[in-house]
């Protein structure tokens, strides 16, 4: 008797128990494939706005940003001085001023999207953490659910398909809600007793 009850109970676990069909691992797989993926896409978009910001920064240096401090330092010089045979100096005195203003822009650039890559790249691994535990609890769960189709296979050939474990369940279900009612009575007369 006490040998069918527990098969009974195991049973009724094992059918209450939500289950998951196989594809779902697989599917789940191809999800985790596609964030790697788009991870990889961030980072490359990423990368090619900050290459073409740091590329419309050297063609406004060179023709925006050079003629104006050209221009302010033809200002400063005195009028006696002879523009054209002073030119190689005149150069020579800008250029450092206009490579630190390129340096400066261009760091910018790159601290940024460094932090930005940095933040793709802590959510990514945040994320790949949050999957990697996804995808161990669906494939356990897919374990749990084909060892419960075979048990149920193998309890169904040792009985002779002669248990109908739907109503087991039910049965099973009915007699604890029963105990539960009738002890919840049973807690509220102690309360008045008490």
């Amino acid at each position: 008797m006490f040998k069918k009850i527990l098969l009974l109970l195991i049973t009724s676990i094992l059918i209450s128990c939500a289950s998951l069909p196989d594809a779902t691992a697989t599917l789940t797989k191809d999800v985790i494939n596609e964030g790697d993926a788009m991870h990889q896409l961030n980072i490359s978009l990423v990368n090619e706005l900050f290459n073409e910001k740091k590329a419309r920064l050297n063609t406004f240096i060179t023709n925006k940003y050079t003629p104006e401090i050209i221009k302010k330092f033809q200002k400063m010089l005195p009028q006696s001085v002879d523009y054209k045979k002073e030119l190689p100096n005149i150069i020579e005195a800008i250029i450092p001023v206009i490579n630190r203003k390129r340096d400066s822009l261009q760091d910018i650039l790159s601290n940024q999207q460094q932090k930005i890559v940095t933040g793709l790249n802590a959510n990514f691994i945040s994320y790949s953490k949050a999957t990697s535990s996804l995808q161990n609890l669906i494939n356990s769960a897919v374990k749990e659910n084909k060892a419960e189709q075979n048990a149920l296979s193998e309890i169904n050939q040792l009985t002779g398909n002669k248990l109908n474990f739907k109503q087991v369940e039910n049965k099973l279900d009915s007699l604890l809600n029963k105990t539960g009612l009738g002890m919840e009575k049973l807690l509220k007369l102690e309360k008045l007793i008490k």
